[in-house]
């Protein structure tokens, strides 16, 4: 079921699966999920999306990675999920290649809620289980909960039978993305990477949302990528992305009282009354 809830990146980027004689078999949990001197380009371009880029993740760890349009955010996403394999450095879950394992294998163990969740013309119960067709209802409305959807649910007259039309056009963007997140929970992803999960949002939402989502992974290992900055003093670290390097990397407090590009977007966020600093 995991497989049929990662939304997949606009056209992922084919990888080379590993043949029969190398494969490995997938870890029962990916701790340490590490990335090491990570190197990754897209074909036809001449420039690296990341280069260098380093990452360690354990049990219960949350990062943020933000940065302007460009500087590699994505790619990084794509890379975590296997949708794009690096050429240089190394990406490890559990001390197994990622690259000897199968892409499939990797995303159940790496889940996906990204900008764009695609929600199928169905009930909300169906969407819901996708991520986990043997759900109960008292798990649906648990997961509900923790994206903070559900007093919305109940409010409504067929509750979880409701309808949400094609794509979710019975939806806000906001309840499409809490949607999302409420499956990307029920489906237990060990890692959880959001991909630009405030994006297309008005600010009150976006930053709401973001909030909520913060409040709904705490104790679960995530990766937020995001262009707001609002909330991210919940994090553990906060990694600057420019030009596909790490630029700067802490604490959101360190960040926020040193001198450098984390501060200026700060200022720039704050002056432009909460403006978007760009994504990508």
């Amino acid at each position: 079921a995991a497989e049929r809830v990662y939304e997949v990146l606009d056209e992922p980027l084919p990888v080379r699966e590993p043949d029969e004689a190398r494969r490995e078999e997938a870890p029962s949990t990916p701790y340490p999920l590490v990335l090491r001197g990570i190197t990754a380009r897209h074909p036809g371009q001449s420039a690296p999306a990341l280069d260098g880029f380093g990452l360690e993740l354990r049990p219960g760890r949350r990062v943020a990675v933000v940065g302007p349009s460009g500087a590699g955010k994505s790619t990084l996403a794509q890379v975590l999920l296997r949708f794009l394999d690096p050429e240089g450095g190394t990406y490890t879950l559990a001390g197994r290649n990622a690259a000897a394992l199968d892409g499939d294998a990797v995303r159940r163990l790496v889940g996906l809620c990204a900008q764009d969740a695609h929600v199928f013309d169905s009930s909300l119960r169906e969407n819901l289980r996708l991520a986990r067709p043997g759900a109960s209802d008292d798990e649906l409305r648990s997961a509900l909960a923790g994206a903070r959807l559900l007093d919305w649910v109940d409010g409504l007259p067929d509750g979880l039978d409701t309808l949400v039309g094609e794509q979710g056009a019975r939806l806000s963007g906001g309840q499409r993305q809490r949607l999302a997140l409420a499956r990307a929970l029920l489906a237990e992803f060990p890692v959880l990477v959001l991909d630009e999960p405030a994006e297309h949002l008005d600010l009150p939402t976006a930053d709401a949302l973001t909030a909520d989502l913060l409040s709904a992974t705490r104790g679960r290992t995530t990766v937020l990528i995001t262009h707001r900055l609002a909330g991210l003093a919940a994090v553990d670290e906060v990694i600057v992305l420019d030009g596909g390097r790490a630029v700067q990397r802490g604490t959101y407090e360190e960040l926020a009282s040193a001198d450098g590009p984390f501060r200026r977007m700060l200022e720039r966020e704050d002056a432009e009354g909460g403006v978007l600093v760009g994504a990508g």
